[in-house]
């Protein structure tokens, strides 16, 4: 393939209407961010309605993810395939009209059925939608184009906890998929009058089915095996350890395959690029520990300090505006900061507020709990700007593409690898502080001795008989040790995960090409 040249093909001054593009892919994403989270606190009324089991209801989010991971990669092929604009709109389509059909949706498998294919069509709006941006905005501008669609990107998974509770308190789950409809059929009309199909397509001469097949069962096993992976047996010749080694083998021809045909469909030979390469292992790490405190929050708010959905969604709400208003900032001066000292600067913000994140207990004031999710928020948008404009900085406009699907895949794989990280940690280091504090209560200890007597005593002067009474001390310790050793792993998490990201700044001296944020692209193709 012959090399591209760095400019922008819509010459120093980037699309005339590049403002509007960048508002419709930005609804698209939001979409996209929306309906991935908007099911969370929507889940226990589909297990009513569907007659499902936590473990089956639990595929209506996992088959969405699923697909979304496996497509992910490909939309750089796809979108040479069909040309960009075409696919684009064709996922959005896609995308929207499975939503209709989730929300009418009578049973669990149906369901499940099309939120797998809603996964598939949203999986190319977010990978897609970055590489137009890139290439209808000057170098110069990309940060700041960032910043607006980052907004979106980050706002919706924020927000559909929220949004999602609001709805099926006053209307009924189904409406949760409803929602997206009209705005979907809006932005299916808006990207065709508006959008611009892609000025460096190369059409596909041959398709790779084999690389297509390697790469699905390579993926989509690794990913069933993160979600199912306690239920999974892992003894020799297991299930689990059986489809590891399946899914291994596939990774490894498909790496081999990838590099040694003209026409692969995710082109491994841009990981050649350093900085990019480096970039690709920061958004990993930021997705892991992002996804993994997203995870872990609404069940320190809900399980153990009792909030209610709706409260739990606008207690986190801090963090979506947080992440929108520090996006914002960060994208109008991102052309007058060194990018790695506005990375540092936020990760300076994330780690004081996981600092504040781990001294939560159940007796914090909500008032409390709003600051350190707002700097959250802000930590995290002061770092997606420069990072998205440093991955693509020293790539051609015609790599763009490819390298956005395989950017956001390393985000979302580094989510699913968080959200199984933190499950199984909370729960080791739940369990280890149980034992700890169960230890600390003995028959002969004198601390022990006057708590039971207290507890009895108190039991016994509301009328408990007792033998009742002394029951019923007991479960009042083992109630109070469980609290406190939730509420002590829930905070050492915070601290691990706040820590863990400090592990990838080093990634930074890898990262030597600034964007061009000074001066004009030049123009021409």
């Amino acid at each position: 393939m012959e090399k591209q040249p760095k400019q922008n093909i819509y010459g120093e001054d980037g699309h005339p209407l590049r403002y509007l593009i960048v508002a419709v892919v930005t609804l698209a994403s939001f979409l996209e961010g929306l309906d991935a989270s908007i099911i969370t606190v929507s889940l226990p009324d589909m297990m009513g309605s569907l007659d499902a089991s936590l473990e089956q209801i639990s595929w209506v989010s996992n088959g969405y993810l699923l697909a979304n991971v496996i497509i992910i990669p490909m939309t750089g092929w796809l979108a040479q395939l069909f040309g960009r604009k075409r696919y684009f709109n064709g996922s959005l389509i896609l995308f929207t009209f499975a939503s209709l059909m989730c929300g009418m949706s009578g049973s669990l498998t149906e369901i499940i059925i099309w939120r797998v294919l809603q996964g598939i069509g949203g999986g190319a709006l977010v990978a897609t939608a970055q590489a137009i941006i890139y290439e209808v905005f000057p170098p110069r501008e990309h940060a700041r184009a960032m910043s607006l669609w980052g907004l979106g990107l980050m706002v919706g998974p924020a927000m559909g906890p929220a949004i999602g509770g609001y709805i099926t308190g006053i209307l009924s789950w189904p409406w949760i998929f409803y929602v997206t409809v009209p705005f979907g059929a809006l932005a299916v009309v808006l990207v065709g009058l508006l959008v611009p199909d892609s000025a460096y397509r190369e059409k596909v001469q041959k398709i790779d089915l084999q690389g297509l097949l390697l790469l699905t069962f390579a993926i989509g096993s690794l990913q069933y095996i993160l979600v199912e992976e306690s239920s999974l047996d892992w003894s020799f010749l297991g299930n689990g350890m059986n489809l590891s080694v399946l899914c291994v083998a596939s990774i490894i021809m498909f790496v081999i395959r990838e590099l040694n045909i003209p026409s692969p469909i995710v082109d491994l030979r841009i990981l050649k690029n350093v900085q990019f390469t480096a970039c690709c292992l920061f958004s990993f790490m930021q997705a892991l520990c992002t996804l993994a405190i997203v995870f872990v929050t609404p069940m320190l708010l809900i399980d153990l300090m009792g909030f209610s959905a709706l409260e739990t969604g606008m207690i986190m709400f801090p963090v979506a505006a947080g992440t929108g208003l520090s996006m914002y900032i960060a994208g109008k001066v991102a052309h007058r900061i060194n990018p790695y000292v506005l990375i540092l600067a936020g990760l300076g913000i994330f780690f004081f507020a996981m600092f504040k994140y781990s001294t939560f207990s159940v007796e914090t004031p909500k008032a409390d709990l709003y600051m350190p999710f707002l700097l959250r928020g802000i930590g995290l948008g002061v770092i997606f700007v420069p990072l998205n404009a440093l991955a693509v900085a020293d790539l051609r406009p015609d790599q763009q593409a490819n390298a956005c699907g395989l950017l956001n895949l390393t985000r979302q794989f580094g989510s699913g690898v968080g959200i199984v990280i933190a499950a199984t940690i909370l729960g080791k280091v739940k369990a280890n502080f149980e034992m700890v504090l169960a230890n600390a209560v003995v028959p002969n200890d004198p601390a022990s001795i006057v708590t039971m007597s207290n507890l009895d005593r108190y039991f016994a002067d509301q009328g408990v008989p007792l033998g009742t009474s002394k029951m019923y001390a007991i479960k009042v310790i083992e109630y109070v040790n469980n609290a406190l050793a939730s509420s002590l792993a829930f905070d050492r998490i915070f601290a691990i995960f706040g820590l863990s990201l400090a592990c990838v700044i080093p990634l930074l001296l890898f990262m030597r090409k600034r964007p061009d944020a000074g001066k004009p692209a030049a123009a021409g193709h």
